[in-house]
């Protein structure tokens, strides 16, 4: 009976020692999994919380004045913000898996450019602010079933958007009236013309075209000849554009968490990527001066997610 009891305890202190090296490589690789904040505010806090909310594995979380060199070789890195990314990738250590969070996918570009040797990109990607424009370009076609003409400009800072517009347009019938305009320009005579021969209007998130003062009068001269316009965040809906879509800090969150999850895990990067989550935003009253059908946002973002999850 004794020899039985020692056969049964051997048997089962083996198994722990099994289980307890077989749990050392994830309990390590979730303890080296870093989060690195552009600073405190109140948007970095909200995708925080929302990282804490849904990673399965803890992480170290530090702020900028908190980086020390030897954090640039932890296996995963999630920066939060812009000036994340840049410290980070001024640090880019190969053996890392770094993900860029929550900023735009031109600043993203940038600064991949600028600091990363070429051809050493396949260890860094990004989850970005800013929403794909084919989803933007949907719901324009939700907003206005019957339009035929979409107007939209572009600036020093979205350049490089002008093919996705062009087959976005295609792609849901619309015409395209696009105007390039450059530093010097007067941004009133050369947008009110486009305003005036488009049925819709597309806002693209580029400073060097919409400041807060060129937002206000296009979205006047908007209504004034009734286009609707479609914009690309909720305080863009609030100011007076019909609708927008939009993705919140905490959704951005929620995403970079399912990242970390999956990196820790032992799975690949993903590629850089738009926002998983978002939400549409309408402004009634904009509607009803608009005189266009009275719009629901959530029956807009139930289509929008319904058309990308079919595709």
């Amino acid at each position: 009976m004794s020899r039985l009891r020692r056969i049964t305890h051997r048997l089962r202190y083996g198994l722990l020692c099994s289980l307890m090296i077989w749990l050392m490589p994830l309990k390590a690789l979730a303890e080296d999994s870093l989060v690195v904040l552009s600073d405190f505010s109140p948007s970095y806090n909200q995708v925080l919380a929302a990282i804490r909310d849904h990673a399965i594995h803890p992480t170290r979380v530090l702020t900028l004045d908190q980086v020390r060199t030897a954090d640039s070789r932890s296996p995963v890195i999630l920066a939060v913000g812009t000036r994340a990314c840049e410290r980070m990738l001024e640090r880019y250590h190969p053996d890392s898996r770094l993900v860029c969070t929550f900023l735009p996918s031109a600043t993203f570009e940038q600064l991949k450019r600028k600091l990363l040797p070429t051809g050493s990109y396949a260890a860094v990607s990004a989850i970005f602010i800013d929403q794909p424009l084919a989803r933007q370009i949907r719901l324009a076609r939700l907003v206005s079933p019957g339009a035929a003409k979409l107007g939209t400009a572009l600036g020093s800072n979205s350049l490089n958007m002008r093919d996705g517009l062009e087959q976005g347009a295609q792609a849901e019938a619309f015409d395209l009236l696009m105007v390039e305009l450059a530093r010097q320009d007067n941004p009133v005579q050369r947008l009110t013309p486009i305003i005036e021969n488009s049925d819709l209007f597309l806002v693209i998130p580029d400073s060097s075209v919409f400041n807060r003062a060129i937002s206000k009068w296009l979205l006047y001269l908007s209504l004034r000849h009734k286009v609707p316009v479609i914009g690309f965040s909720a305080s863009y809906t609030e100011a007076g554009a019909a609708a927008s879509v939009h993705s919140s800090a905490a959704q951005i969150g929620r995403q970079s968490a399912e990242w970390l999850n999956l990196l820790q895990e032992g799975s690949d990067l993903p590629s850089a990527s738009y926002p998983r989550y978002f939400d549409v935003s309408v402004n009634p009253v904009a509607v009803r001066t608009l005189g266009i059908e009275p719009l629901s946002a959530e029956l807009l973002q139930e289509k929008l997610t319904r058309i990308e999850a079919d595709g």
